[in-house]
């Protein structure tokens, strides 16, 4: 396991185990955590394109990406929950992220004519394009609904940055792709995704955890058990959504995936003139948790969908 490769584990388990302490005792990760976490990786990552073979291309994607990145925290955004806000001074942001992005992808790489030793390391081109794009993907995650958290969708951003590819860490993952296709899936399939694919299979657990403690409880509800537990209305548990609305007929309506927008105290007063006394509540639970394991995972063992397509599928 090379230095760069130790440098990124132990400061990525690091910020994300403070971040799943804050996850677990409040639920909420403030921005000064992952604009830190994102700083240190631009730095890592600057580091590493120094003491490589570089060219202009590696600092004008890197440009790129810190420009996107930061852009999520500073300004208002182009799209968020309220429409679309096409104001000057952000879309000149994004034209000159664009701008560094392509001049990287596009401009001639006197590195790649280069007759380089085999020891010689050299920081990919297309993982370094692949930052800035992978900070657009998630932000439309987080937009579309598949990262339900703003919390989540940053730490994917930071982890993006500091491991923008599969980091030297022989004799680890234990589970590899054949040779022949490693280069295209892990360019495919970057190590930032395998860390998200491998916590939300941990998450898988919380679904089946949900249905043994409504068992117990006799609240059988299906689909509702899979999604949630039942709780007093009068005494509703801390860090929860509402699981069920009252629709414009009156009428008690299950809602398995809710708004976290939503205005939960009107909603409870409009279920209990709806003669609710328990209903069904979502628990919010710390996606940080998960995605510290998966980020282990990722490091020592691997990508754990693929590991496991690997041993299933027949091989030719």
């Amino acid at each position: 396991m090379d230095a760069f490769a130790v440098a990124r584990l132990v400061l990525g388990a690091g910020f994300l185990a403070v971040a799943a302490f804050l996850d677990v005792r409040t639920r909420r990760v403030r921005d000064l955590l992952w604009i830190a976490f994102g700083t240190v990786g631009l730095l890592v990552l600057a580091l590493d394109i120094a003491t490589s073979f570089y060219a202009a291309n590696h600092w004008l994607l890197l440009g790129s990406a810190a420009i996107l990145f930061y852009a999520v925290f500073y300004g208002k955004p182009i799209l968020d929950e309220d429409g679309v806000h096409l104001k000057p001074a952000r879309l000149l942001v994004l034209v000159a992220a664009a701008t560094a992005w392509f001049g990287g992808v596009l401009l001639p790489n006197p590195v790649d004519t280069m007759m380089l030793p085999a020891f010689a390391r050299v920081v990919p081109i297309p993982e370094l394009a692949s930052v800035s794009v992978l900070i657009l993907i998630y932000q439309l995650f987080y937009q579309t609904g598949l990262l339900r958290g703003g919390a989540d969708a940053k730490a994917m951003l930071a982890l993006t940055i500091l491991v923008p590819l599969y980091p030297d860490a022989s004799p680890f993952p234990l589970l590899t792709v054949p040779a022949s296709v490693r280069s295209t899936m892990q360019l495919l399939f970057p190590f930032s995704l395998t860390v998200l694919v491998n916590a939300a299979i941990l998450f898988l657990v919380v679904p089946v955890a949900y249905l043994i403690v409504n068992a117990v409880r006799g609240d059988l509800e299906l689909p509702q058990a899979f999604f949630g537990t039942k709780a007093s209305l009068d005494h509703l548990p801390p860090h929860v959504w509402l699981m069920e609305r009252v629709d414009r007929r009156g009428e008690r309506v299950a809602v398995l995936f809710p708004s976290h927008r939503a205005d939960e105290s009107e909603e409870v007063t409009k279920l209990r003139a709806a003669g609710a006394d328990r209903v069904w509540v979502q628990p919010k639970v710390p996606f940080m948790v998960p995605l510290l394991v998966g980020f282990l995972l990722a490091f020592f063992v691997g990508n754990l969908m693929l590991g496991f397509l690997t041993a299933v599928l027949p091989h030719p």
